[in-house]
């Protein structure tokens, strides 16, 4: 566990040298949030706004930019120094994970902040279901993101991290309601994790209903994830 947080304050320390990359991940969500809040284009309710970009949020930190990070990190064989280490895959996999949870608390706490004084958003607030659905999307993206970044080159990892982050922000129920697409569409968006996701952010902060079957789904990809990435995660390109 001591390697473990070492590790975790390492990264913690390396993502803050990266400050333009955090306000970037910061920033979207939060100016999205701005931009339909005050101008109520196209009748998007802060309601409904707020399941989705919570949603985002996660998926940008958790996923793309974990994804991208990483394995340009084994491109120039950063990580290829920690596997001379004693640390283990599992450890740097939990470490990495820990980081982005921090950054990513902070980018809940601040949208729904911003949505209550910007904007007189009041949501009933499920703490449990919403501390559960932050812990189990990070583990879903950050596994899924590790184990891209630790099979595929750098640059593979880059087109599949970004061709990925399209599809789920398309049927991830973050900005288009899935239940306008066709039925085809709603099947797939259901079996990624975004759009389960999205549902346990709404149940959470009281913009819908609990529907027992997205805390299955992103619970399945919180297990498969990691599992994945821990198995199949390599220090360095071959």
């Amino acid at each position: 566990m001591k390697a473990v947080l070492a590790q975790a304050r390492m990264e913690l320390l390396l993502t803050s040298r990266r400050g333009e990359g955090v306000l970037v991940l910061i920033g979207i969500p939060l100016g999205i949030l701005l931009f339909f809040g005050a101008t109520g284009l196209f009748g998007i309710e802060i309601d409904l706004l707020i399941p989705g970009l919570l949603t985002l949020a996660i998926l940008s930190a958790s996923f793309t930019s974990l994804a991208i990070a990483t394995g340009f990190e084994r491109k120039y064989f950063v990580l290829k120094r920690l596997g001379a280490t004693p640390l283990p895959r599992w450890a740097l996999i939990v470490a990495k994970a820990l980081t982005i949870l921090v950054i990513e608390v902070a980018q809940v706490l601040l949208l729904i902040s911003v949505a209550m004084v910007a904007f007189g958003w009041r949501g009933e607030f499920h703490g449990f279901l919403l501390g559960a659905a932050v812990v189990l999307g990070t583990m879903a993206f950050a596994g899924l993101a590790l184990f891209i970044a630790g099979t595929l080159r750098a640059e593979a990892t880059l087109a599949v991290a970004n061709g990925l982050y399209l599809l789920m922000l398309l049927l991830g129920d973050i900005i288009v309601p899935i239940w306008v697409m066709p039925p085809a569409f709603i099947v797939v968006a259901k079996i990624l994790p975004a759009a389960p996701l999205s549902g346990l952010f709404r149940a959470a902060v009281g913009g819908g209903p609990f529907v027992p079957t997205d805390l299955a789904a992103v619970l399945f990809w919180a297990v498969l994830g990691p599992v994945l990435a821990a198995m199949f995660f390599r220090w360095e390109e071959k």
